[in-house]
């Protein structure tokens, strides 16, 4: 009897190409085994081996692309609300919430070089100052309120005088014209009694709390210094800061609108899936 010679193991390549002749070919596994010089039964095996490795070869790929998306997906989700914090009036810190997000680390990991993180910088070194000439120019119009008239701001509900909401309706116009608006100019001024008083009212601001035969008085003061504080040197630095600002806020606006937008992010981070 002769003896029987094992055949080597199958090689990987030779497997998947018994697998192209039977799915491209149309070769059986009895004609690959008969070609081929190897056992039917080895060849069925292997077919099922390789067919079941590109099965879960593709599962995984599935798997993966979907968790790609999901993470692409966060990232957009993210750049929308960074976007919608940085749209405010005035410029600001980025909150704690954002930045303790994992997905501020992502985005800086998948854009390390974009200007959105210059951007970012100088918006919050622009914040302090910008706090110090709003309160500089409140301080002015309380001063020269009071300097043009007898009346003082009050400090308490039931006193006459100016309110603290005049100081920030004329801080607020400011602001506006600044940014290329009206303002309060066109706004009309509003008188309600309280008791034996009115309060003078300009948009959503209170401005004072005077005898009747006193509002005219006010709302002239009021005319006068949205008039006059165009002029005033805080009324230029304001100018000055809330165009660097602007022009800030654009960049960072038209970076985080491409991010979201394009929907994939360049680049690798921790979390991404591979």
């Amino acid at each position: 009897m002769a003896k029987r010679i094992k055949k080597p193991a199958v090689r990987p390549e030779l497997a998947r190409q018994w697998l192209r002749r039977y799915e491209e070919d149309g070769e059986s596994p009895p004609q690959i085994a008969k070609a081929d010089g190897y056992d039917v039964r080895t060849v069925r095996k292997q077919l099922e081996k390789m067919n079941r490795e590109r099965e879960l070869r593709e599962a995984r790929q599935v798997v993966l692309r979907q968790a790609l998306e999901s993470h692409y997906v966060d990232i957009c989700s993210f750049a929308e609300k960074l976007r919608a914090e940085i749209s405010g009036r005035t410029p600001s810190m980025v909150s704690s919430t954002l930045k303790d997000d994992a997905m501020w680390k992502a985005l800086r990991q998948h854009l390390p070089r974009s200007p959105l993180w210059r951007y970012i910088d100088r918006v919050e070194r622009l914040a302090e100052p910008f706090r110090l000439c709003l309160d500089n120019i409140k301080q002015r119009v309380r001063k020269e309120a009071e300097s043009g008239t007898s009346l003082q701001f009050i400090s308490s509900p039931d006193e006459i005088g100016f309110i603290d909401g005049l100081p920030e309706s004329i801080a607020f116009h400011l602001q506006s014209v600044a940014r290329g608006g009206r303002g309060l100019g066109e706004v009309i001024y509003n008188t309600k009694s309280a008791k034996t008083l009115v309060r003078i009212e300009h948009g959503a601001f209170n401005i004072a709390l005077v005898p009747e035969e006193k509002a005219e008085e006010v709302i002239a003061i009021s005319r006068g210094l949205m008039k006059e504080s165009t002029e005033w040197q805080e009324y230029q630095e304001l100018f000055r800061l809330t165009q660097e600002f602007l022009k800030l806020q654009q960049g960072l606006k038209e970076e985080l609108t491409r991010v979201i937008l394009r929907r994939v992010v360049p680049g690798k981070c921790m979390y991404c899936p591979f």
